[in-house]
């Protein structure tokens, strides 16, 4: 199985060179930073519910996968082949592919607020470009892409099922109860990777994997480092707790001159850069239990930045008000 996946990945490779910026694009558009600017517009700028839920989404299927990779800990094609060429580095493992999950739920959602048909077909397009982008650029395999589809409908299905009897739950409580439930909602995202890991006992990457990724991308992995499970856990705590605090919903840039609402906004992401680059020179690099709790605070205070902060400011200080 895994040699008809690895050679399906040489013959794109070899035969469709082409694909390699089209593809590029594609991958690009399942990042974090891409889902992240499109959650600020909707929730700053446009539908702040729908920014929330996207939002709360996208850390419930993010802190899924970062588990899910290390319950499955299998490795990515460029660790195992040499024949395939690696158009990226990746430290965590392959299976199921975030990429594809994530974008699944991401366009999923969005298609399932619209209610329209074309709506629905660019969604699924483009989740489809998306995993098939990382199928050729050699940092997934096939089957890593269609579980990854798998759980990111499973997960968007069970969020559409849920979010109303669970939302009006959390609506009737107070604002501490609100916070409480969502850092109680963040920690169960983090104890599910660190269950995952635990499981795993005294289990080691084999050390061809770890050669063999940094022979063909030039970069060292680290898959049982679970840093990224903990910013998910963190960015879905301080964006809910953020979010039940928020007077002033939809406020920032709905507002005010075209000129006005644009401004604000680049200064909300440069704030967001300011808070992850500089919180981020306090997070150590040899100390992991300190590096898992000042990253998850990074992440926190980033995400409270987004959904309060950021609101807060501009209702009271911001020009055009």
């Amino acid at each position: 199985m895994t040699d008809v996946q690895i050679a399906l990945i040489q013959a794109l490779q070899t035969h469709a060179t082409w694909l390699e910026a089209p593809m590029l694009f594609f991958s690009a558009l399942g990042e974090p930073e891409f889902y992240l600017l499109v959650i600020l517009i909707l929730y700053w700028c446009w539908d702040t519910r729908l920014g929330l839920r996207l939002a709360l989404l996208m850390g419930i299927t993010g802190g899924l996968n970062e588990a899910l990779k290390v319950a499955f800990h299998l490795p990515r094609p460029y660790w195992v082949s040499p024949e395939v060429r690696a158009f990226g580095s990746h430290p965590s493992f392959g299976l199921p592919s975030a990429h594809a999950q994530g974008s699944a739920s991401f366009w999923g959602l969005l298609a399932a607020d619209a209610r329209r048909r074309w709506v629905w077909a660019f969604a699924a397009g483009t989740v489809f470009l998306i995993g098939g982008s990382r199928v050729f650029l050699g940092v997934h395999f096939p089957i890593d892409v269609l579980v990854g589809w798998t759980i990111g409908a499973a997960v968007l299905l069970a969020f559409l099922a849920l979010e109303g009897p669970v939302g009006r739950r959390v609506a009737a409580l107070p604002l501490s109860g609100k916070v409480l439930a969502a850092f109680a909602g963040s920690l169960a995202l983090a104890i599910a990777s660190f269950a995952a890991l635990a499981a795993l006992g005294d289990w080691e990457v084999p050390a061809s994997w770890a050669a063999g990724a940094l022979e063909r991308s030039g970069e060292p992995i680290n898959p049982l480092l679970l840093l990224d499970a903990v910013t998910a856990s963190g960015l879905f705590f301080g964006f809910a707790a953020g979010a039940a605090a928020d007077r002033h919903p939809g406020s920032m840039c709905a507002r005010g001159k075209g000129s006005v609402r644009l401004f604000r906004y680049a200064f909300g992401i440069l704030i967001i850069g300011a808070i992850w680059y500089g919180l981020g020179l306090f997070v150590p690099q040899d100390a992991v239990p300190a590096a898992y709790l000042f990253q998850y605070l990074r992440a926190a205070v980033a995400g409270a930045w987004v959904s309060f902060g950021a609101p807060a400011f501009f209702a009271r200080y911001g020009p055009g008000t």
